[in-house]
């Protein structure tokens, strides 16, 4: 049960994000960690979950915007829409393909896995200005990520894996899922991140103030865990149990 104490503060019992099912269980007593106000939440602190029993470190409040990741490159399986300045016909959306390509109107296969989004559009108008057009303007915009999803869960409408499709937010990532069902408790919603190295943290986010603008709405990186538990602590602990099995592990009292 995650509990508010103004001294220490609260650990949530779990398992490593990503693949951890099974296992024996561990038994646990709660530690703490102070509330946080709105737009103020310090990053969990990290626990190595190999030499602590499985427990995940939360933190009351949103987590921190994540760290630029740096110029992105693009990637067999990205989506991509990519738009031809006032040549419509030749605007299209394109999943890269195993080999690292898209295909054209007109040029055909054009190859631009590993390139940046703004080396591509160079690349692409290259080719459609040697036979085609005259100093053509393009512009790509990677509307899906390959291999970068969230996962919904507990008390929503449709739970399942959803794709990050640019800056995701909280709130997007609960429209996805259709959102909360009457059952849910929407003061008590926990993002699981991995923090690396076998590392998770959790931080428990009021969606009530959120919405209400309150809190700042998180955005969300890839691999993150959402749990929407229902009303009431006893059944909270039981929704991570029931939906979050596999990367999530409540011991047995």
């Amino acid at each position: 049960m995650i509990r508010a104490n103004p001294l220490v503060a609260t650990w949530i019992v779990a398992a490593t994000l990503g693949g951890c099912s099974g296992g024996p269980t561990t038994h646990t007593t709660g530690r703490s960690l102070p509330s946080v106000e709105a737009g103020g939440a310090p990053p969990a602190a990290q626990v190595d979950s190999r030499a602590s029993g499985d427990l995940v470190p939360a933190v009351v409040g949103v987590p921190q915007a994540p760290a630029s990741q740096g110029t992105y490159r693009i990637t067999p399986g990205d989506v991509l829409k990519i738009d031809v300045f006032q040549v419509e016909e030749l605007s299209t959306e394109e999943r890269v393909n195993d080999s690292g390509s898209v295909v054209m109107p007109l040029i055909g296969t054009v190859a631009i896995a590993g390139l940046t989004p703004e080396q591509a559009e160079a690349r692409i108008a290259a080719a459609l200005q040697q036979d085609y057009l005259q100093n053509p303007q393009v512009n790509i915009f990677v509307s899906e990520y390959a291999d970068r999803d969230v996962t919904v869960g507990g008390a929503v409408k449709k739970p399942g894996v959803f794709p990050l499709t640019g800056q995701t937010t909280l709130l997007q990532a609960i429209a996805q899922a259709e959102g909360v069902t009457d059952m849910a408790n929407e003061r008590e919603v926990v993002i699981f991140r991995n923090a690396g190295s076998d590392r998770v943290n959790a931080y428990v986010v009021d969606l009530k103030k959120v919405a209400e603008g309150m809190l700042s709405d998180p955005l969300l990186v890839s691999n993150d865990k959402i749990m929407v538990p229902e009303s009431g602590s006893a059944v909270f602990l039981k929704g991570l149990t029931d939906t979050l099995r596999g990367f999530v592990r409540i011991p047995v009292y």
